[in-house]
């Protein structure tokens, strides 16, 4: 059976597109992903620069998708972990640093990831709010990174939050006290500031506080424990800007 010549300007067509099919073939991956890690870690570092930080955390997560065993896994998920940091998505920068930690404690770069863990709490702080969970736990990160890696090149930085977040949980405590004083709930404001003197022993307003404990048990007609507390006052800061009317109260109390 003879079969029929194909005509040459077909043959060429067919030709043309199998030439791209093979192509095509050739610079995919065997699962049909669309180029290797190290590429989609470039895509993604290059949209960081062009402020693209969609497009990078994209790239960034389909290495983590795409590319789940490879060595660019590690990179992608402190770049996409920074990335969220940076376009001020603190939750979701919080939890894929956190995922460094868990999968990788023992990275070079695990410091970084506890430090940005950290930032992540502190750039969420409101002392506005009663409820300081973030700068807690913003504390509680900064601590874990001094203790583990005390020659980090984030400690420094570390230690100086550290400081600001004990400033911001005392003064929290301070403003709470200082209400529930202002409103006549002295227990309340006793028990607030009372913690605070506790607590935060070298708190720049405590000679504030502990006369205003004084003034609550005052109010609350408790006189033996407010005697105690401007005794106290006035044996801890003599020259207090309080100290006037601890002894003032003192006096009408021997009366």
């Amino acid at each position: 059976m003879r079969f029929p010549k194909m005509n040459a300007r077909l043959f060429g067509t067919v030709s043309v597109i199998l030439c791209l099919l093979i192509v095509c073939a050739c610079s995919s991956t065997p699962d049909g992903k669309s180029g290797s890690a190290q590429e989609l870690i470039n895509e993604g570092i290059k949209a960081t620069k062009l402020h693209q930080n969609v497009r990078a955390k994209a790239a960034f997560q389909q290495v983590l998708e795409d590319f789940p065993d490879s060595k660019e896994r590690i990179q992608a998920l402190l770049l996409l972990a920074r990335t969220y940091y940076v376009d001020k998505e603190f939750e979701e920068a919080k939890f894929h640093f956190q995922k460094f930690i868990e999968l990788y404690p023992a990275h070079a770069q695990v410091d970084r990831a506890y430090y940005y863990k950290a930032m992540s709490d502190f750039k969420q702080i409101d002392l506005a709010l009663r409820d300081q969970t973030s700068t807690r736990e913003a504390l509680e990160g900064f601590n874990q990174l001094i203790n583990r890696f005390p020659k980090s090149q984030f400690l420094e930085s570390a230690k100086a939050k550290q400081i600001e977040c004990e400033f911001k949980l005392a003064q929290n405590v301070f403003e709470i006290g200082k209400f529930y004083y202002r409103t006549g709930s002295y227990q309340s404001a006793i028990i607030r500031l009372k913690n605070l003197v506790a607590e935060h022993p070298k708190h720049k307003h405590l000679d504030e506080a502990m006369f205003l404990i004084a003034e609550s048990y005052y109010h609350e007609q408790s006189f033996d424990e407010a005697s105690v507390s401007y005794k106290e006052l006035l044996k801890r800061y003599p020259r207090s800007r309080f100290s006037i009317q601890a002894k003032s109260r003192l006096r009408t109390l021997r009366r």
